[in-house]
């Protein structure tokens, strides 16, 4: 069995400046200073330089890379980990796997078929070299040093293309007590664990404490960073309006201002820092706009009888589902993820243009509740 990346990475870290890994890709040395040559030109370019803005560096890159190259950044799939068998109901079943060298990536391709259909799946060799995708979730049950090696494992393979972009691995929730659910929970009991989001909000709420939520996303973004997840699609700012949707649990419950609290320490908290993301942060992408709770019937929009958002109160929308919405914006969410939902004015209580938002900016006091 060949050696994993994980132990045949080389790191330098530059005096004063950035730390550079490689598996395979060149590094260049230029005024006592080491760079990573990403682009492949052999040269300190303004691709390599790390010394300069990350803005100035992407729009370089973007310059060099195919129209090919490009079109596969906007897209995101679901992968697999060798040592981890899919499940759930998008599950790829597959008789006859097969591993790479290490034992660590899935390369088996095949004919094979899900509920949505019979399709063809590629390994992830292929899938890195030729589709070039550098976007996936991961839902596998996996320990940390599992994911930590199958992270490494694809960028070592991301090195070897002419242009190097590295993986981009995604996951929903994994730091919550409860069951894995397809979509909601991708894994529990492995990394550090903590009630599920209700139970948080119920201990913020009865304690007073919001010191709470920041350790709680302090805990998420060191572990997920250590394991090389750096996005996650996490957290519900859903207001619960019919508590029978079946993603109630997942939310931090029916109470506007207290998920408006919540998010204004959560979001900064696992991205890294006040607005936007640090370069230890792992990105949150919001969900779901305009406020999932709305659900007619407690139905779920995945499926044709939820397509309905319902506004039982006149000024519910804009009053319970978006002002968590708001605060996401206000503190710089990654991305915002919506909802397979539509409004339904014709089954929800009046409303009119001139309704505003109540107000959900400005920070509440640690031990008060309204």
């Amino acid at each position: 069995m060949a050696e994993k990346a994980s132990r045949r990475f080389h790191r330098v870290q530059n005096q004063d400046g950035a730390a550079v890994s490689t598996v395979s890709r060149a590094l260049l040395n230029q005024d006592g200073l080491t760079f990573k040559d990403i682009d492949g030109s052999g040269t300190v370019s303004t691709v390599n330089d790390w010394r300069r803005p990350a803005a100035e560096r992407a729009a370089a890159y973007v310059k060099q890379l195919s129209v090919h190259e490009k079109i596969a950044q906007l897209f995101v799939a679901d992968w697999r980990m060798a040592k981890y068998p899919a499940t759930g109901p998008m599950a790829v079943k597959v008789e006859n796997p097969v591993y790479d060298e290490t034992g660590i990536l899935d390369e088996t391709e095949c004919d094979t078929e899900t509920i949505f259909g019979k399709q063809h799946i590629i390994g992830t060799t292929q899938m890195l070299k030729d589709a070039f995708y550098r976007h996936v979730i991961l839902r596998a049950n996996a320990t940390p040093t599992d994911l930590a090696d199958w992270i490494n494992q694809v960028n070592a393979v991301c090195e070897e293309c002419d242009h190097y972009i590295p993986m981009s691995a995604t996951s929903n929730s994994r730091n919550e007590n409860g069951e894995i659910v397809f979509g909601m929970n991708d894994a529990f009991g492995v990394l550090a664990t903590w009630p599920g989001t209700l139970g948080i909000a119920a201990t913020v709420k009865g304690t007073g404490r919001i010191d709470i939520i920041d350790k709680f996303a302090d805990t998420v973004r060191r572990e997920w960073n250590a394991c090389g997840m750096r996005k996650g699609y996490m957290y519900m700012a859903d207001t619960v309006t019919d508590p029978r949707w079946q993603r109630t649990y997942g939310t931090f419950g029916e109470d506007p201002k207290l998920i408006c609290e919540i998010m204004r320490h959560l979001i900064p908290g696992i991205q890294g820092k006040p607005k936007g993301v640090a370069k230890d942060g792992v990105a949150v992408t919001t969900k779901h706009f305009p406020g999932g709770g709305a659900r007619e019937n407690g139905f779920d929009p995945h499926y044709a009888a939820g397509q309905w958002n319902v506004y039982a109160t006149e000024g519910s929308l804009e009053n319970y589902h978006l002002p968590p919405f708001q605060v996401a914006v206000d503190c710089g969410t990654s991305s915002i993820m919506p909802y397979y939902s539509k409004p339904a004015a014709a089954k929800s209580a009046p409303t009119t243009a001139t309704t505003r938002p109540t107000p959900c900016r400005k920070a509440l006091p640690p031990t008060s509740w309204c």
